[in-house]
């Protein structure tokens, strides 16, 4: 798992409809579910996040449910910029234009702006249309300073064969909101920093309200639709196909990453930077995900193994495994380890840094999220029962993500660089839900 600033902070429509459809049989009329939970995340040396989420779930007019979650997002840190290292110290200018922030000699340098608060609430709707097939539908909205979305999304199920099978189809819309504090930047125009041969450089004051110059808004559109299948084998197995598409366009850069113009082979300082543009990348995305999970029980224990491999029109592909073994320790306490293995290939515009003096490409960015890298998860669950109704969850996770060092023709002082610097994050959660 990773924040970023703008993506993944959102939960992705996809997974909610995805969610809405697996929710299962509704309660009797007189039971509901309480469910809360809280996230600590912490990068090493980066961004620190605290998630809060309380979700309520109801029988309401007979067999209808009702299904409503609050969330509450704060992080703060600094995450890099897109720049490279120099050999010298560099500054940057703030998004908000008060102020500047600096990178030490072989440093990546780091956007110490990156801090914001997000509200979201979600709520959905399960209604059978009579014994075999269910309808949902839902709606999102979430708010932060520079950025908002609001979405709908419905789905339907259909049991086949004695309930042995079931079949579903969801699609979900939102429309998204970015409203960059010092406004939208043109893309590959240049971003005011520079390079300091001598000292460090003085620090500046800077601008407390992070909200104060936020720019007009660009909009992005997202649509998404999900395919799903789930089969019962046996008495004991159960295994689980999605496919999902989704299209967005509109504004998809990240109006805060850069990218470093270098000295080229034969300049006075190969390698150095002599300035930054803003990021450019194409209007529309179209992604794709295969999804297949087994489910297996055995001897009152559980195993979930399920598989990923993700596609799109920017060049990128992923492959994700993922395993949890549930074991019951008796008296409603369990032990769940979790598993977690993550490849992604770059996209086609990604580039380490641009040279001066060669032509621009149309499309441009240096975001880490888009580059070539290796992820790893490894976590530990442990399940407390609660009185007769309640459970509470306590787990941690362990995530590592390594990238390669930098292009295998580096310029320069960047070859002594690593510019891709292996990130680390701890994860704490605790939950805890109460049948009503």
């Amino acid at each position: 798992m990773q924040l970023t600033k703008k993506s993944s902070i959102r939960p992705a429509v996809a997974a909610m409809t995805a969610a809405l459809l697996g929710a299962g049989t509704v309660p009797a009329a007189d039971r509901g579910k309480l469910e809360t939970s809280l996230l600590l995340y912490s990068e090493v040396d980066r961004v620190r996040a605290l998630e809060g989420i309380v979700g309520f779930e109801r029988a309401i007019w007979g067999d209808r449910l009702l299904n409503v979650r609050l969330t509450y997002d704060g992080l703060t840190g600094a995450s890099p910029n897109g720049a490279t290292p120099a050999g010298r110290f560099q500054t940057f200018t703030r998004p908000s234009g008060n102020g500047s922030y600096s990178a030490k000699p072989g440093a990546i340098p780091l956007d110490d702006t990156f801090r914001d608060t997000r509200f979201s609430i979600d709520a959905g709707l399960a209604q059978p249309l009579g014994r075999l097939t269910q309808l949902s539908v839902g709606a999102h909205f979430s708010s932060e300073h520079d950025y908002s979305s609001i979405g709908l999304n419905a789905g339907v199920t259909r049991d086949l064969f004695r309930k042995n099978t079931t079949l579903g189809v969801s699609a979900a819309y939102t429309h998204d909101v970015v409203s960059p504090v010092g406004g939208a930047p043109i893309p590959m125009s240049a971003h005011v920093g520079h390079a300091d041969d001598e000292e460090e450089p003085h620090e500046h004051e800077d601008d407390d309200d992070e909200g104060e110059g936020t720019g007009p808004g660009k909009g992005k559109d997202v649509f998404d639709v999900v395919l799903s299948m789930s089969q019962v084998l046996d008495r004991m197995t159960i295994v689980r196909l999605n496919y999902s598409f989704s299209h967005s366009s509109g504004y998809l850069n990240d109006p805060y990453k850069l990218l470093s113009v270098i000295q080229g082979n034969g300049a006075t300082d190969p390698g150095e930077p002599v300035g930054y543009l803003y990021e450019s990348r194409p209007s529309v995305r179209n992604k794709h995900a295969l999804f297949a999970g087994l489910r297996r029980y055995l001897w009152g224990n559980t195993v979930d193994l399920s598989y990923r491999f993700f596609w799109d029109d920017w060049g990128m592909t992923s492959h994700t495994a993922e395993l949890f073994y549930r074991q019951q320790l008796g008296g409603g306490h369990f032990l769940q380890p979790h598993f977690r293995i993550y490849n992604q290939t770059s996209a086609d515009f990604y580039y380490w840094y641009l040279v001066d003096g060669q032509t621009l490409p149309q499309y441009a960015s240096a975001d880490y999220r888009l580059a070539d890298f290796n992820a790893y998860t490894i976590g530990l669950q442990y399940g407390i029962p609660f009185g007769e109704l309640g459970h509470l969850t306590l787990g941690g996770e362990y995530y590592m993500q390594l990238g390669k060092r930098g292009p295998p023709n580096a310029i320069g002082v960047l070859r002594d660089f690593d510019l891709f610097p292996d990130m680390k994050v701890f994860m704490i959660r605790l939950g805890f839900s109460y049948d009503l």
